[in-house]
Parts: C-alpha cells; structure tokens; sequence
C-alpha cells in the first residue's frame, strides 16, 4: 500500500506539470522557457486528462488515505499501550507469586528485558533461582489468571488486525503468532509438563530471549508493534 501511495503522490506532481504546460493561462510561464511552453497538439486533451487525474488523486488523499492513516495511528497507539499493560500485569502476577516483599518501583523497572533477566536469575537458595521459585509456586487459579491476561491481549491484537492494514509481512505473520497464543495455551496444566510451554513463552517475552539469537538488551515485542 505504501508503495502504491508513493506512486500516486509522483503521478500527481507529474499531472500537475501537464498542466501547467498544457494551461492557456500563459502570462505566469512566459519567462519560464522551453520546459513550460505548451505541446504543439493536444493541449486542450492533455489539460483536460491531468486535470481529472490530479483531482482524483488529491480526492483520495483527502477522503481515503488521511482519515485511514489517522486511524490506523490512534489504534496502533492504544494497541501498543495495551501491550504495556498486559506486560505489567503479568509481571506483577509473577513478582506476587514469589511472595517477597518489594518496593513500589520494582514492577516499572522489570519492564526492562535484561532488569527482569538479573532480577529472576538470582539464587534465591543455594540450587534455586527465582525463576524457578516462581515456576513452582503456580497453581490453577495464578494460571488462570495469567491465561486471562494472554485471552485479553489476545481480542486486542485480533481488533487491530481488523481494522489496520499491516503492511510488513513479518509483522503480519508475528501479529497472527502472538493472535494464536491464547489457543495453545488452553492445554497448559500446573499438573504436567506443559507449564514448561508457558515458561519458555513468559521468558521470551518478559526476559528477552530468543532460542535464535539469544538475550536481547531491548523489548522485540515491542519494537515489532512499532514497526505496525
């Protein structure tokens, strides 16, 4: 779409040139030289053709392409803020599931991937991290709650969807992973292996990891929303 746009803004210099050289108008160019003398056929066709392009182009600027692009920016904002929050939520599911005593700042600082990281890597006991003192104080209703969080975010991406036109494939393609999360997520228990899915996904996304290139100092969720 976007180049589609690009092509359309050059034809529309290109049909107002036309225009101008083809006008009867001639007091304003008569110093202007050859470039903007008029064709020595077809004037009145060329002005007529230009003229009816340049008003539909303009035409769909204003009437299409403006208020779609005002839209797409106020829902791609509260999508991305909704993210924020659906980051934080499920930080502090986690951090209240430790069950340690935290100051009020913690849950704004562990919205940094390598904060979060440092923070549940430490060894709580001489064999324990954090992590895992976390992962084994889980029970049905924390999962449910956190299975709620990703249900949520997961209408959220679905309205964008919706009503943006995404034009990036990768982006696309990583808004319908994060779209289908929720789904394989209904099979995670606290009473078998499958909560290891759900860590390996929290990690992921909260910590920064990634199985291909390893931790990241930055938030790829994030930066793949803003690319939207």
């Amino acid at each position: 779409m976007k180049f589609l746009n690009k092509g359309l803004l050059i034809l529309s210099i290109l049909c107002l040139v036309l225009v101008l050289k083809s006008s009867k108008e001639r007091l304003l160019f008569d110093s202007a030289g050859l470039f903007f003398q008029q064709f020595k056929l077809g004037n009145e066709i060329v002005f007529n053709l230009s003229c009816g392009m340049l008003i539909s182009i303009w035409f769909y600027f204003l009437v299409v392409w403006l208020p779609e692009k005002k839209n797409k920016a106020r829902v791609k904002s509260h999508f991305i803020s909704q993210y924020t929050e659906f980051k934080r939520h499920l930080i502090m599911h986690i951090v209240n599931a430790c069950r340690e005593p935290y100051k009020a700042d913690l849950l704004s600082s562990l919205m940094e991937p390598q904060v979060f990281k440092d923070y549940f890597k430490e060894k709580i006991t001489a064999d324990q991290e954090r992590w895992h003192v976390f992962l084994n104080k889980v029970d049905i209703g924390l999962l449910v709650d956190i299975l709620n969080e990703f249900e949520a975010f997961k209408e959220a991406t679905s309205y964008l969807l919706a009503n943006v036109q995404v034009d990036d494939d990768e982006v696309f393609a990583f808004l319908h992973r994060i779209n289908s999360i929720s789904i394989t997520l209904k099979g995670v228990s606290v009473e078998d292996d499958s909560l290891k899915q759900l860590s390996r996904l929290l990690w992921e996304i909260l910590a920064g990891f990634s199985w291909v290139d390893g931790y990241r100092d930055y938030d790829y969720f994030d930066s793949m929303f803003h690319k939207i």
